[in-house]
């Protein structure tokens, strides 16, 4: 509908100078036929009876001929110079259409790009949809991975702690057992050994509680990091939430400004209906009225740059009137001169001054009319032009809301790009911390062997061959468990590599992400590998160690046993020589 009342206004801008250059024309045409009837009215031969009497006033009404030429010369070059006035308001008009026209084909371009984002939007939108169910899935995952390791440090370190207390309390009892038979020998070199063992203990003992309290400060910076895990993930799913609320606002202001555009657009058919039927209620007056209402309604759309036209071209009218009415003023006098003096010309010099008052007249009430036709309009234009104003203000605010939401979009997909960094470190954190607690375990369990090693004795060689046995079994055990959930972990890669394959199509960020858990997953095998190889190889150096040891300290008790019992002779044979009489006693000092 707009485009079709452009083109009709286009259409009657391109008319109405036409009409204005043929009502020019026949004002023209007008006066070259008055002038034509002057001439004739100068050749026509004067009878022989009235030319002694005429002789005079010929002359004078010659000069009134001259005088009116020189009006009707001047008349023209007015005329002449409204029409080119009328031209360049016409151009001016059409520039002004053009500009409105430019200005449609950009509201239509920057449609487009709205649409456009729009689309890229929606697709942004179904992108986001996935990858927010995988970042949640992978981080169950990571839940159950944590809550898994966790049990098996609680459960290695329950059973640590049971084994340790069971050989604490064997050492005790050995302890005991060396007690009585120290008391019992009371040799010095027992004692030594005593105290030696006492001193190893208690350097067992204050090793052992470093390693608990390393123990608890890992526990609590494991409590920690999961803490923050948890807050990083509250945030990005806090960032999420505001990235669907800004998405709704952002839809409600889009359908706010269709509705103001709509309403803009009605306002304006309305007006452009109140123009049409007042040029269609002054089609059956002169061409004058039907040229300034078309200037009028343009002037509307062209924001009251032609105020000024229809103003100009009054003011020439009421000039022209002035000119008209001062001409016939002498055509009056000297038709009262010559009514005594010459009847034969009176008749049409009264007809063609009776017709230009009549003229006048006419011409008069239509500038009343146009007057008032003209205040009605410009009360038009008033309120257009405020219509005009409050639409645009409408859609200036709905642009800066527009922006205010785009802002705060971005600001909520950089806040959820800050939180998902924050969680890929807070588990980078996470496997570090796990690392250094699985060093720990490992040197707790290097110390306790070395407790176990330190604190040795003959009686205990066999058992502890045994439970190097047991140990064997149970470590072979758990190779065999840690192979398990190495297939384990290798089914799942493989079923990860499958959702990774099906995901790469989404975007490239995601294959990136992927290769990096894939080259994660193999720096996890080789590590479990060589942890493997490792197990295996410090098992069996240990149980080569504990052999060696084994035998030199079995040797040295061998030692020991026949050097008590050479003083354990040695001491009998003391006892059975004092248990001899006193008599042998005497004799032997």
């Amino acid at each position: 509908m707009d485009r079709m009342s452009w083109r009709w206004r286009r259409r009657s801008s391109n008319k109405s100078p036409g009409g204005e250059t043929e009502s020019s024309g026949s004002l023209s045409s007008h006066s070259e036929r008055f002038s034509d009837d002057q001439t004739l009215a100068n050749h026509i031969p004067p009878s022989t009876e009235v030319t002694s009497k005429a002789a005079p006033n010929d002359e004078e009404f010659n000069d009134t001929v001259k005088t009116l030429s020189e009006k009707l010369s001047e008349a023209l070059l007015n005329i002449h110079a409204k029409e080119d006035l009328v031209k360049q308001h016409a151009k001016v008009a059409e520039e002004a259409v053009m500009g409105w026209e430019r200005a449609e084909n950009e509201t239509f371009v920057l449609k487009k790009q709205i649409e456009v984002l729009r689309q890229k939007n929606s697709v942004l939108e179904e992108r986001v949809g996935p990858l927010d169910r995988a970042l949640k899935e992978s981080l169950r995952q990571l839940r159950q991975l944590r809550e898994e390791q966790e049990g098996k440090i609680y459960e290695a370190v329950a059973k640590k702690t049971c084994e340790w207390k069971s050989t604490q309390s064997e050492l005790e009892n050995q302890l005991a057992s060396l007690h009585s038979q120290l008391q019992n020998s009371n040799t010095d070199a027992i004692m030594s050994m005593l105290v030696d063992f006492r001193f190893k203990l208690e350097a067992a003992e204050k090793e052992n509680s470093i390693l608990k309290l390393e123990l608890l400060s890992k526990a609590e910076e494991l409590k920690l990091s999961t803490h923050e895990r948890d807050l990083s993930n509250r945030a990005a799913e806090t960032a999420s939430k505001q990235h669907l609320e800004s998405i709704k606002k952002i839809s409600s202001l889009e359908a706010e400004c269709r509705r103001l555009k709509a309403v803009a657009r009605r306002a304006s058919s309305v007006h452009v209906e109140s123009s049409t039927d007042s040029q269609t209620d002054s089609g059956e007056r002169s061409l004058a009225i039907q040229s300034d209402c078309c200037r009028s309604v343009e002037a509307c759309h062209t924001i009251g740059r032609s105020l000024t036209g229809p103003s100009v071209d009054l003011d020439l009218m009421d000039d022209f009137l002035e000119m008209e009415r001062l001409a016939a003023l002498p055509e009056i006098e000297s038709g009262c001169n010559l009514e005594t003096e010459s009847k034969n010309g009176e008749n049409p010099l009264k007809a063609d001054l009776e017709a230009m008052i009549n003229r006048t007249a006419e011409l008069e009430v239509h500038l009343e009319k146009m007057e008032a036709e003209k205040v009605n309009l410009e009360i038009a234009l008033s309120k257009c032009q405020r219509q005009l104003k409050l639409s645009q203000d409408q859609l200036k605010e709905t642009g800066v809301k527009l922006e205010d939401l785009r802002t705060q979009l971005a600001m909520a997909n950089e806040a959820k790009r800050v939180a998902q960094i924050e969680v890929e470190d807070t588990n980078i954190k996470l496997k570090k911390s796990e690392k250094l607690l699985e060093e720990a375990q490992f040197n707790l369990v290097e110390f306790q062997e070395q407790l176990i090693i330190a604190n040795e004795s003959k009686h205990k060689i066999e058992v502890e061959l045994e439970a190097t046995e047991v140990k064997k079994a149970e470590a072979e055990s758990q190779l065999k468990v840690i192979e398990l959930e190495l297939e384990t972990l290798h089914s799942s890669i493989g079923t990860l590599e499958e959702e990774i394959k099906k995901e790469r199509n989404f975007s490239g960020e995601i294959v990136v992400k992927c290769q990096k858990l894939e080259n994660e997953i193999l720096r996890k095998e080789l590590d479990s590998q060589i942890q493997k190889s490792a197990i295996i190889d410090e098992f069996r150096i240990n149980q080569d160690n504990e052999l060696t040891v084994a035998a030199t300290k079995f040797a040295e008790c061998q030692k020991t046993i026949a050097s008590l019992g050479r003083q354990l002779k040695s001491l009998a044979a003391l006892e059975d020589f004092l248990m001899v009489d006193p008599e042998g006693q005497v004799e032997i000092f």
